[in-house]
């Protein structure tokens, strides 16, 4: 019966370690997410400046100069 006792204490003592250890994981996780939904806002309003932009974004650089075609010029007069 003694027996029986020491491992009913011995799994309540797990559980609270067990508890106590999932909190905590529980915060971090919660932190790293937020920081992550930090960052991507940051950087998609950091985005949104053409000079910043062109400075962070390869692909801006390899571009060119935009031009406006006929149909865009005809669009824009009317």
């Amino acid at each position: 019966m003694e027996d029986h006792h020491h491992e009913k204490e011995s799994a309540d003592g797990y559980e609270d370690m067990f508890i106590t250890f999932s909190g905590r994981v529980e915060k971090i996780l919660a932190v790293l997410v937020l920081g992550a939904l930090a960052a991507l806002v940051l950087s998609q309003l950091l985005l949104q400046s053409p000079h910043l932009r062109y400075l962070l974004v390869k692909v801006e650089q390899l571009e060119g100069k935009p031009y406006r075609s006929a149909g865009s010029a005809y669009q824009k007069d009317r």
